[in-house]
């Protein structure tokens, strides 16, 4: 028969291990929230930037982007005014194209 001091030690081991459970949970879930915070920042890269401080930040980091592309041997093309992305198409009608 068990005494009462082994069943203390027996609670004192049971609650420890639910407390490293517990921790162990929060650790886990922490990492999801900074995993998620992570993503969530990426996919803000596409959103609108809004404030000064935000824009200067941008232009910063897109100042150091261009150095190393330049750095690394990269190039820089200046395309014409006139020089379209797809040039005019020959329009199309569709007058008598249906059946009687």
């Amino acid at each position: 028969m068990a005494n009462q001091t082994d069943i203390d030690m027996q609670d004192a081991e049971y609650e420890d291990g639910e407390q490293e459970n517990e921790n162990e949970q929060n650790n886990d879930n922490e990492a999801n929230v900074a995993e998620v915070a992570k993503e969530s920042s990426e996919s803000t890269d596409d959103m609108l930037v809004s404030s000064g401080e935000e824009k200067e930040k941008l232009r910063l980091a897109m100042a150091a982007e261009v150095e190393a592309f330049l750095s690394r041997g990269g190039k820089i093309q200046e395309v014409g005014v006139n020089v379209m992305a797809d040039p005019p198409r020959k329009p199309q009608t569709s007058y008598g194209s249906r059946p009687i």
